[in-house]
């Protein structure tokens, strides 16, 4: 590859099973309209320069030293082991400007956009080409095993393969889109997200030889959390199956996303005053349901509503304090064009 292209990556929500990646339970997660996108361009010296729209300058690299790339970012983790692996590199430099409409740092995969969009896009300048499962792994381990991180899978799977999919049993298996429009609303609080990720990841864990014992020996706070486990399991597992061959009723999946929302409120402490604010307004302007989406603790929620209140429940999102609200659509994965 030596002329100008881009590579983008989408978004994505977590329709059911969020929080249970990491337990090694499945999870549904759609990749949405709303992208990262890198914009490669050759320049003669052999470095990177990276530079975001709305940021400036983010960091730059010197393709001929891999040794030397810092991986305080996993950008630069990636490059690096890259390079390590296809070098030495004796190509042209490339000046990369980033450009997304994924929420930053609102549990909408913004980063691992960011991360399948980039390596992607290296493996294709270093090795011709890609493929979307190699890019599942190779960012689930920059992005998270080379730090220690307590994440599970789902960030990588959804936004390299796109569609709608269940993911944790095997390949991912492609589902049927629900009936009505998935409306995601921005709270513009900021997050903890690999500490809500750690707190419920370790208090669950030691749970998990339990899931299925009809009468545990357990204290009343870690049975309250089996309970969650297993009701939010329960959820993913049915929609699971359902959406496999037909396309759900809009109202029956928006109940069982506020319930999945209550245990993620109730059980695990994962929204805020805003957020319910925010999902509230949106019930009561006609959408049937929804969630936090990602990690929770501020970000993101969103919402399944009928195509005739969309904008109706935007506007109520937005009244009930949220940064921005929008109609999301399913999208591809990862793509990498001239």
């Amino acid at each position: 590859m030596t002329t100008a292209f881009i590579s983008s990556a989408p978004g994505r929500l977590c329709l059911f099973g969020e929080h249970q990646d990491y337990l090694g339970l499945p999870v549904i997660a759609m990749a949405m309209n709303r992208r990262c996108t890198l914009h490669f361009s050759p320049m003669p010296n052999p470095s990177v320069e990276v530079l975001s729209a709305a940021l400036g300058p983010v960091a730059e690299y010197d393709l001929t030293a891999p040794a030397e790339i810092s991986i305080e970012h996993p950008m630069g983790m990636a490059l690096r082991s890259l390079l390590e692996e296809f070098g030495p590199y004796h190509g042209q430099g490339w000046r990369v400007l980033v450009e997304s409409q994924v929420p930053i740092r609102a549990g909408c995969s913004s980063s691992t956009a960011l991360l399948t969009a980039w390596t992607a896009a290296w493996l294709q300048i270093l090795n011709g080409g890609f493929d979307v499962n190699d890019v599942v792994q190779r960012c689930h381990k920059y992005e998270v095993l080379d730090y220690n991180g307590a994440g599970g899978n789902m960030d990588q799977f959804a936004c390299a393969h796109g569609g709608i999919h269940r993911f944790g049993n095997g390949r991912p298996e492609a589902l049927k889109l629900p009936q009505g429009v998935f409306i995601l609303g921005d709270s513009g609080e900021p997050k903890d997200t690999q500490g809500h990720l750690r707190r419920c990841k370790d208090a669950r864990i030691p749970l998990m030889p339990f899931i299925d014992a009809p009468r545990p020996s357990l204290g009343a706070d870690e049975l309250e959390l089996l309970k969650g486990t297993r009701i939010n399991r329960d959820l993913e597992s049915h929609w699971g199956k359902a959406m496999v061959s037909h396309r759900a009723e809009g109202l029956a999946m928006g109940l069982d996303l506020t319930r999945h929302h209550d245990v993620l409120r109730d059980t695990l402490g994962l929204s805020t005053p805003r957020i319910e604010a925010m999902l509230s307004n949106a019930l009561q302007a006609g959408a049937w349901g929804g969630k936090i989406n990602g990690s929770g603790g501020g970000g993101c929620a969103f919402v399944l509503a009928p195509k005739d209140t969309v904008d109706k429940v935007c506007d109520a999102i937005v009244k009930a304090g949220a940064a921005g609200a929008w109609a999301v659509e399913m999208d591809k994965g990862v793509t990498c064009q001239i």
